[in-house]
């Protein structure tokens, strides 16, 4: 399987493009309908499609990914229309989010019409993720497509997310039928996911739209609580298969374990390690969203011995940044708590994504 890349990672199509993206879009498009998986770009990370109303699409999807069934999977929509269709309920919190975030890295849990979503996608739960992607390219195929499609992340469940066509491809390979190369995501992390089915608003998962900006528009937003309706629930990491530490500065580490180690730099690269990879050399956060997945996977395929990494400021993208970070930390065999000192040990369990 080869990436198809029509727009080479532009925002729109050169017109000189447009019959080479139409007959990749048909291609894409016809795939589906037969019930199989395509790759596709969006603004956060890559996704993998399926048709969201064929129950043995949904089912490859889940089996491809080495997706728990009891883990809801979110849809993409062309259209906050296509998206409310979708919807039992629409209070007017979701209308303010979606003319504000629409297109864009928001997905908005929300009771479902039992008849427009199968049980298969949410669990058996009463709830659905929706989300408007912001890639001229998935749009597109959504509305050439004309209905929504299941579309987690395009890695095995645990792994990290990919931000690329060829990290999808290192993955599956030609387990799944074709990629849309849309370029490099932009946002670089995942959606922000905020469950409107409880009077006050719950953020499940910071991401690529802050509580601040969120707060801006609908009021206060609690934290993630235990209630299934809050569902669907993140997975506990990211797996690498290096060990991996948080530590609150490198000069916490030793010169001589510096030689056989990678660091995640937020800022310049210290001296000393025998690989360094920085986020962002003059501390931007949305340059660090954007290249927190591509770093961590390429430093993780070096050989080291460990990787190291600081925490960024706990403010906007950088909380989403974070919380990607102790989640890789805690699928590692062992991590330092920046919080607390020290080391501690933490089992290995993948989980999905």
């Amino acid at each position: 399987m080869k990436a198809e890349s029509p727009v080479k990672g532009k925002r729109t199509a050169d017109r000189s493009l447009l019959p080479h993206v139409d007959s990749i879009l048909d291609r894409a498009t016809a795939l589906l309908h037969a019930g199989e998986l395509v790759g596709v770009p969006t603004e956060t990370v890559y996704g993998l499609a399926a048709d969201a109303t064929n129950p043995v699409a949904v089912a490859r999807l889940f089996d491809r990914k080495k997706r728990a069934s009891f883990h809801p999977i979110s849809l993409l929509c062309g259209s906050a229309e296509m998206a409310f269709d979708l919807l039992a309920d629409v209070p007017e919190s979701a209308l303010r989010l979606a003319a504000r975030f629409w297109p864009g890295p928001l997905t908005m849990i929300l009771r479902k019409r039992a008849e427009a979503v199968p049980d298969l996608l949410t669990a058996g739960l009463p709830f659905v993720g929706v989300r408007v992607p912001d890639h001229p390219l998935t749009l597109a195929l959504l509305e050439r497509f004309g209905r929504p499609l299941a579309a987690p992340s395009a890695n095995r469940s645990g792994h990290l997310s990919p931000t690329t066509a060829r990290a999808v491809e290192d993955e599956f390979g030609e387990e799944i039928a074709l990629v849309l190369d849309g370029g490099r995501c932009r946002v670089g992390v995942e959606s922000t996911v905020v469950s409107l089915v409880h009077r006050r608003p719950i953020l499940i998962r910071p991401g690529g739209i802050s509580q601040e900006l969120l707060e801006e528009e609908i009021g206060s937003v609690d934290h993630e609580t235990d209630s299934p309706s809050a569902a669907p629930r993140l997975p506990r990491h990211y797996a690498l298969r290096t060990p991996f530490f948080l530590v609150r500065s490198p000069e916490e580490i030793p010169l001589p374990e510096r030689k056989e180690a990678g660091f995640l730099a937020w800022g310049p690269c210290p001296d000393g390690f025998a690989l360094c990879r920085s986020l962002s050399p003059i501390y931007r956060l949305e340059e660090a969203a954007g290249n927190l997945f591509r770093e961590l996977r390429e430093l993780d395929e070096c050989g080291l011995r460990r990787l190291y990494a600081v925490l960024l400021p706990d403010r906007g993208l950088g909380c989403a940044i974070n919380e990607r970070l102790r989640k890789a930390a805690e699928g590692s065999a062992s991590f330092r708590n920046p919080d607390e000192g020290g080391y501690a040990s933490s089992p290995s369990s993948p989980s999905s994504s």
